[in-house]
């Protein structure tokens, strides 16, 4: 999905040998163990999807997301109440909306003691923007003076227009029209993960993907740095103690990786100590007997900043009455009734009813049989035809909404398999369109309305392969507006003709909660700014 905020996950340990007692806690889950006659303090956060990587240059899973945000600082992150708090870059200033000067913290330093400097942010953005390299966030970009619709550099040059360095610790970012701070970062401040320049300069710029520094970074600056990463099981990550902003408080910070019942087994045993709202979704099931836990405090989130989407291939389901067909006969009330147990909006469109972008004016395709039926006939659909449906497994909620959603299509004459994966293979197939339908999560940011990354044509995250020249002009034109009443118009346009195409639909968006032992001090789980000052994460 976008900006967890865009936005969000993480992973951990399974008692294993190799790791021992130190990675999972002792004393019956205390997350305090001794090693070499020390006192350590540990933290374990469950999650359900195993990051594909650690590439601060990729987007295409939460988890990594979370994982590179840990780990290479950004320029600014979002935390909780949705305002920027300065990271990597100490601020960022503008005075005409259009020149953004950004001030780096001149205490930052890689692990491997070299300081962090503008040579590395600017040889960073020089990654992102170049043709050459497969980034996923490069259109977060394109909105900087110099690069194109994508976000690439085509000059043929290694630099661009709209960036400079000013001096070690200061760089300048030109955009090519006026943009709201907030926007700017939005888009660019909390996705510029700076990477080490010493360590990467030496990669073939078409292999900078396959990396192996991005399996295992060795030269970080974030609060932890990585110990172990054994994939499908769990991250295991050790204090910076170096870190810029202070030394982290706990010795250690581990994220399991799990299926979502085993997150209510774990919090009871005290084997994890919280979840992440995001990518560690509680089973609806288990609420109330997670509330019932003495040695736990949950906290209920307000407001939705994810989506459950079906994906449409267009390709291989290429005319949009069947494709909207498909949304009126998903019964997404029952689904949310049942299945989530109430903790959810309905969502149909691109932003759920909570959302300040939501246009409640757009005739949204809502369960309707009879239309479903209708529309089915008027395409001429071949009721033979088998759709697959790829449905990642890990979220059970997500996997029993699959079932309803097989059932209601067989209700209206549409014929599904269903084809489960693990999430890492299901999004790898997913950006290939590899599918017919495909249930995925995406974040929905809360203080931006661009989805250019998820709807606009050829961007990695554009799982259905839509591709609508007035969307994209659409999306492009509200990347560069600041006028907040033209804002509103152009994203209702967008909303409008994405609802006519239906190229993806909304499910449901689970409204997060979060569990936390409470002898952890210093942090509340939730989906948005979770990470933000990890480093004050402490155990009593």
């Amino acid at each position: 999905m976008r900006s967890r905020i865009l936005k969000t996950l993480v992973i951990a340990v399974t008692c294993t040998a190799t790791i021992g007692l130190s990675a999972c806690g002792s004393s019956g889950g205390t997350g305090n163990s001794k090693s070499a006659g020390s006192a350590k303090k540990i933290v374990n956060v469950g999650i359900m999807n195993a990051p594909s990587g650690f590439n601060a240059l990729d987007s295409s899973d939460v988890a990594q997301n979370d994982m590179t945000q840990i780990l290479f600082k950004p320029l600014v992150e979002l935390d909780g109440d949705f305002k920027f708090q300065p990271s990597l870059a100490d601020s960022i200033d503008t005075t005409d909306n259009k020149t953004f000067t950004v001030k780096l913290n001149k205490k930052a330093k890689w692990t491997d003691g070299k300081p962090v400097t503008a040579d590395d942010t600017m040889f960073t953005l020089g990654l992102i923007t170049n043709p050459k390299v497969a980034s996923t966030i490069a259109s977060k970009f394109n909105i900087l003076k110099g690069l194109d619709d994508s976000g690439k550099n085509t000059s043929g040059q290694n630099s661009f227009e709209g960036a400079k360095k000013i001096d070690d610790h200061t760089i300048q970012l030109v955009t090519k029209d006026n943009v709201n701070k907030a926007i700017f970062e939005d888009m660019v401040g909390q996705y510029l993960k700076t990477v080490p320049q010493h360590a990467l300069k030496d990669v073939p710029l078409d292999q900078m993907f396959k990396a192996s520094f991005f399996q295992n970074p060795t030269v970080t600056d974030g609060q932890f740095k990585l110990v172990t990463y054994k994939k499908d099981q769990y991250v295991q990550m050790a204090a910076n103690k170096d870190y810029f902003r202070g030394a982290p408080k706990l010795t250690q910070l581990n994220f399991k990786i799990m299926q979502g019942t085993e997150l209510t087994v774990q919090l009871q045993s005290g084997e994890i100590d919280m979840n992440d709202p995001l990518i560690g979704t509680i089973p609806n099931d288990d609420i109330e007997k997670v509330k019932d836990m003495k040695n736990i405090d949950v906290i209920k989130e307000k407001a939705s900043v994810n989506a459950q989407t079906l994906q449409m291939n267009v390709k291989t389901i290429p005319d949009a009455k069947v494709r909207r067909a498909i949304s009126y006969a998903i019964n997404r009330k029952q689904i949310i009734k049942n299945i989530i147990k109430g903790a959810a909006e309905e969502i149909i469109g691109v932003y759920p009813p909570s959302s300040q972008f939501f246009d409640k004016d757009i005739d949204y395709a809502s369960y309707d049989p009879a239309k479903a039926k209708a529309l089915l006939k008027e395409a001429n659909w071949d009721s033979n035809k088998v759709l697959k449906f790829n449905v990642p497994i890990g979220n059970t909620g997500r996997e029993q909404a699959a079932n309803v959603i097989a059932q209601n299509l067989q209700d209206v004459g549409i014929k599904v398999q269903i084809q489960k994966y693990d999430f890492v293979t299901s999004l790898s197939l997913g950006k290939k369109h590899q599918f017919d339908l495909y249930i995925v999560g995406l974040q929905v940011d809360p203080v931006n309305p661009d989805v250019s990354a998820y709807i606009g044509t050829g961007q990695t995250l554009d799982l259905s392969g839509y591709s609508n020249p007035t969307v994209d002009a659409l999306l492009q034109q509200g990347k560069t507006t600041v006028d907040s009443a033209k804002v509103t118009d152009i994203y209702n346009k967008v909303q409008e003709a994405y609802s006519n195409d239906a190229p993806s639909i909304g499910v449901y968006a689970p409204l997060g909660m979060g569990a936390v032992n409470k002898r952890v001090v210093g942090v509340t789980p939730k989906s948005v700014g979770m990470y933000v000052d990890i480093e004050k994460w402490d155990v009593k």
